[in-house]
């Protein structure tokens, strides 16, 4: 699944979510690519094994408005 297609599901809560530029680690995504291919690793087994809870640690995308004047 690429961050495009997370986009898409995404476009439902926020229609404008094509205007949002995505960064992981301050690094613009490249949305044809999966998370793993960004450098999103699943770390969820070594959570497990560390035996943390889900709650400590979430990995963050963050989306950066671009005031592009889109039109819906």
């Amino acid at each position: 699944e690429t961050v495009n297609d997370i986009l898409d599901r995404y476009l439902e809560y926020n229609a404008h979510a094509a205007s949002y530029t995505w960064k992981y680690n301050e690094v613009p995504l490249k949305m044809d690519r999966t998370l793993e291919e960004n450098g999103i690793v699943d770390e969820d087994e070594t959570f497990y094994e560390l035996q943390m809870e889900p709650d400590e640690y979430r990995q963050s995308i963050l989306l950066y408005f671009n005031d592009d004047l889109t039109e819906l």
